[in-house]
């Protein structure tokens, strides 16, 4: 563990949920530093309504209720809320509620953070928590609130205040940073940086030679993806295995879906463990971005583009700002469903074509999520205020009770 301080990192996803942006970074910058992780808070049901009036106890005492160890260097920390967290009042309490939680986990391990990342759309920077502020918009939240089921004018209102306080503001892409209107660090005093989404360290240089004719999709299956697209792939013959869960909502859509996962050439396996899923990258001939017009994704930076490239496939994708800003010839860019459909059976003619794996890869290997984590922890030192002392890292205690 090197001399950097702790980082308290507000989650906009579970830490048992799909592996994105959140988790990655927090694992590579847990290499070098420990990590509170808080996961979004959980509504109070009967049986734990009790832990939400809970007083923190004296450092060393085991009452951090939620505070578990999941990994040498991370510590998880899951929050009780009342029900409703929209509605202005339970909002105030859910804030109050979270502060103490993670007032009680930083007095019980005895740390000092270096920072507080707020990465989820409704929380906003706990009051007692020292460090610099940084706040890290993993994707459109605005325009995606109907997706997330949360109210357009409340996250806007949060977001307008969490900029106002941060030190530093980070985004996934330069669209969803330009939201935030004109950013100059000698008006603001803060420093903006755009980190986007990364991918695993690519694998052996050595090209597989035994790629099957097979085009893949990974992700979650909802109205982001062009359905258009994809059946124009599956028209045209090509064999398409689908990779993901599924999270449709609506009716129409789901209709679509059905059919097209019912077709004779695709076959849909679900969700993968990460072993399973490059195992799946290994074999399949071509890696589909087929991502619906909307402003959410033409915000967004979809990983699933950057893990193909890291396993040495071709990539067909929507031509997105995403896309484009990676800046290289080794993704085909198509958003008309016949140009896709002949781009993704002309990626999976050259399958095989070993100088074009490892370019891929090679491109990919600038792009890994700890590059990210080495972003971020630019990001991170330039928004840090001037300190007395520099803190230490402490080494991970056992936690008091014997919890892990």
């Amino acid at each position: 563990m090197s001399n950097h301080g702790p980082i308290v990192w507000i989650a906009g996803t579970n830490w048992d949920g799909v592996a994105g942006t959140d988790k990655r970074i927090v694992e590579s910058l847990a290499r070098v530093r420990p990590v509170l992780w808080v996961d979004p808070p959980v509504r109070a049901t009967l049986k734990t309504a009790g832990q939400l009036w809970a007083r923190p106890g004296p450092r060393g005492t085991d009452n951090a209720a939620g505070l578990e160890r999941v990994s040498d260097s991370i510590l998880r920390l899951r929050v009780t809320v009342l029900p409703g967290v929209t509605r202005p009042g339970v909002r105030r309490l859910t804030a109050l509620l979270l502060d103490r939680a993670i007032t009680a986990a930083l007095s019980r391990t005895g740390w000092e953070p270096d920072a507080v990342v707020v990465a989820m759309p409704l929380a906003r920077f706990p009051r007692r928590t020292p460090g610099s502020k940084i706040l890290y918009l993993t994707d459109d939240w605005l325009e995606g609130s109907h997706l997330m089921g949360l109210s357009r004018p409340v996250i806007r209102r949060v977001l307008d205040v969490n900029v106002a306080q941060a030190d530093g503001v980070a985004a996934v892409s330069e669209a969803v940073l330009n939201q935030l209107g004109p950013r100059s660090p000698s008006v603001s005093g803060k420093v903006f940086a755009v980190v986007p989404n990364g991918c695993p360290e690519p694998g052996p240089a050595a090209p597989s030679m035994g790629r099957e004719s097979t085009a893949c999709l990974v992700g979650q299956l909802n109205e982001r993806l062009d359905l258009d697209l994809l059946e124009a792939v599956q028209a045209s013959g090509v064999e398409m295995v689908i990779i993901g869960p599924r999270t449709d909502r609506t009716p129409a859509f789901r209709r679509r879906l059905d059919e097209l996962l019912e077709k004779d050439n695709v076959r849909w396996v679900g969700r993968l463990g990460a072993d399973e899923l490059q195992q799946q990258l290994r074999v399949h001939g071509v890696g589909l971005t087929p991502y619906a017009e909307s402003a959410f994704n033409r915000a967004s930076f979809p990983l699933k583009t950057l893990e193909y490239l890291a396993a040495g496939l071709g990539v067909v994708s929507t031509d997105m700002p995403s896309a484009r800003w990676l800046n290289t010839s080794l993704i085909s860019l198509q958003s008309e469903p016949h140009e896709f459909a002949q781009a993704v059976k002309a990626t999976l003619a050259g399958r095989n074509d070993g100088d074009q794996e490892r370019l891929r890869k090679e491109f990919a290997a600038g792009h890994t999520w700890d590059a990210r984590g080495l972003e971020f922890q630019r990001l991170v030192a330039a928004a840090g205020r001037p300190r007395m002392t520099t803190p230490v890292a402490p080494a991970l205690e056992p936690l008091p009770g014997g919890s892990s």
